[in-house]
């Protein structure tokens, strides 16, 4: 196991990290691999695992489900930016689903959030995480298959939508969700995904549509590793070959000596895959260097010369991480890394930046995780805060490219101390207007408004027109409700007026109880299927098509009655569910 050196900074509450993955594994092929997902910053242990990892944690282990404890006692549109309809429910909500087993709490299958879109002249699909569609024996309980994968398509440009989900690779019944969705120049259609092999390993694999959407071919398997974690998917043209397309996907694998960004590639339309670490960096002893964690890479391919880019997080011991991006200029056979030259940074490479979040306790099965949240607090481990509506946070740079010039965002608090519970966040922009040779200084993306505290977990896309940029991102208000806005740009990101910021969500709307008390370590979320503090997932999404944006996200509108049962801390409640919505924007 990794030694992981725990560090003393000033104030506990302020000093948490995201430092080495622990990890018990072995080689990319070997099928053993494995790890525990955490880090730890500041003496916490901090896990930052993603939603389809711990899914694959729950579903590929004992399989056996245990019985529970009782609950505890006491227990507007503006100028040239113009909103095309209303927002859209895109998942099928007659899928959702309540099952109920003696002597367990109620399966309330009301998630789905998580989003990845793409879209192609007038058909649109939006991926997303789901809980929906699970099979059960018992008694004993077990679960014997849950297709996580879902989707949705519009093949009328939005205003209708067919909802299902990817089929599991052959011999499976699972997959595992972190869904990233792309569209090569032919409108074909891929979905990458954490899945199952069928022999309890965890893959990396990807579906194909070849009409519209509608529906996808069995998974092929990009790789086995079952220290793989948060995929990601793009689609571009072979730099060797213009006239083609390639598929790339990349991933995060927890090792013994830290974590890697793993990297795949087809050449014939997914249906063959090559593989190979392109990032494996050693521990370092200063706290204050990056060291062998990385996690959230987000590849994307320049359409005008197929160069191939690479932003990911990069992990130190103390309050400051790092965002780096690797760049390929040959379709992946070589990558180099990209330079920011920030004055004071260990490394010509790097990015520095804090990440964003409150650091709150979500119980030994949801673990220590930076979130938005509301509620009150209801007392959590080590002193952290336990709040009973919270959804959890990464850092994934969101990132794009046409013609040489770069384009990426980002959240970041704005403390200097990471996990601090008084801090608000904004969205960083910078450019690149030379391939990466030098960049502009990051300029806020969000106007600054009163009782607005958080804005997190960006989107980017450019539009038709080479002067547009537009990113999508949720905002927390002081009352604890969330809406999603868009901050628009008609110079290439010089500025981000907030005149053009747009507001997409028809109605902000509060979290749901998705961190709810058990017992004095274990919390609960609403949907218990899926771990604590998961509410909108870790990112939501905007693509360009036809001069037309299409925006999706997790949305907690609609409510739910949660069934009455004498083992259910919120039994009877009726309270906030995630859904994904859909809205077609138009910027002039």
């Amino acid at each position: 196991m990794v030694a992981v050196k725990r560090l003393s900074l000033a104030t506990l509450a302020l000093a948490v990290f995201v430092g080495i993955f622990v990890v018990v594994g072995a080689s990319a092929s070997d099928p053993e691999a494995s790890g525990s997902d955490t880090v730890e910053k500041g003496g916490f242990a901090l896990d930052i695992s993603s939603a389809g990892r711990d899914q694959a944690e729950d579903v590929l282990g004992s399989g056996t489900i245990s019985g529970d404890v009782g609950p505890v006692s006491g227990g507007s549109v503006v100028p040239g930016v113009q909103l095309r309809g209303s927002n859209v429910q895109v998942n099928n909500p007659s899928l959702d689903n309540i099952q109920t087993f003696t002597g367990f709490r109620p399966f309330v299958n009301y998630t789905q959030s998580e989003t990845s879109t793409a879209a192609f002249e007038s058909n649109i699909v939006v991926g997303y995480n789901s809980s929906a569609a699970q099979t059960f024996t018992f008694p004993p309980l077990v679960r014997t298959a849950w297709t996580i994968s879902g989707y949705s398509t519009s093949n009328d440009g939005g205003k209708t939508w067919t909802s299902g989900f990817v089929p599991p690779a052959p011999g499976s019944t699972f997959t595992l969700g972190d869904p990233s969705l792309g569209v090569d120049r032919a409108g074909n259609f891929y979905y990458a995904t954490l899945g199952d092999d069928g022999q309890n390993n965890v893959t990396i694999q990807v579906n194909k549509s070849t009409n519209g959407g509608r529906t996808f071919g069995a998974a092929k398997i990009v790789q086995v590793d079952n220290g793989g974690d948060k995929e990601w998917l793009a689609v571009g043209p072979s730099p060797s070959d213009l006239t083609k397309d390639n598929v790339y996907v990349t991933w995060t694998s927890f090792q013994s000596t830290g974590s890697q960004i793993r990297f795949g590639k087809s050449t014939d339309g997914g249906q063959t895959w090559t593989t190979k670490t392109i990032y494996a960096p050693v521990q370092n002893a200063d706290p204050t260097f990056p060291t062998n964690a990385v996690q959230f890479s987000n590849p994307y391919v320049d359409p005008a010369n197929g160069a191939l880019y690479v932003p990911f997080m990069h992990f130190s011991n103390a309050d400051t991480d790092f965002i780096q991006v690797m760049v390929s200029y040959d379709g992946g056979n070589t990558f180099s890394l990209l330079h920011f030259n920030v004055p004071g940074t260990p490394d010509s490479t790097l990015l520095p930046t804090v990440q964003p979040g409150a650091l709150i306790d979500c119980g030994t099965n949801g673990g220590l995780r930076l979130a938005i949240s509301s509620g009150a607090n209801q007392g959590g481990r080590f002193g952290l805060p336990r709040p009973p509506q919270a959804s959890r946070l990464t850092v994934q740079p969101a990132f794009a490219a046409r013609n040489g010039i770069l384009y990426m965002a980002w959240n970041k608090s704005d403390s200097q101390f990471f996990g601090d519970p008084s801090s608000h966040s904004n969205i960083e922009f910078i450019r690149s207007n030379d391939g990466g040779q030098t960049w502009t200084t990051p300029i806020q993306v969000n106007p600054t408004v009163a009782n607005d505290t958080q804005h997190v977990l960006p989107s980017l896309a450019l539009d038709s027109d080479a002067q547009s940029v537009h990113i999508s991102y949720y905002t927390q208000h002081a009352d604890g409700t969330v809406d999603l806005d868009m901050a628009n740009s008609h110079d290439r990101g010089n500025t981000f007026p907030a005149s053009r910021t747009v507001r997409v969500t028809g109605v902000a709307s509060p979290l749901p109880p998705t961190n709810v008390t058990l017992n004095a370590s274990t919390t609960t979320n609403y949907d218990r299927s899926i771990r604590p503090c998961y509410a909108l997932g870790e990112y939501q999404s905007v693509d360009s098509a036809n001069g037309r944006l299409h925006a999706a996200w997790g949305d907690t509108r609609n409510t739910v009655q949660q069934p009455v049962n004498s083992l259910d801390p919120i039994s009877g409640l009726l309270h906030q569910q995630t859904d994904v919505f859909y809205q077609q924007v138009k910027a002039q």
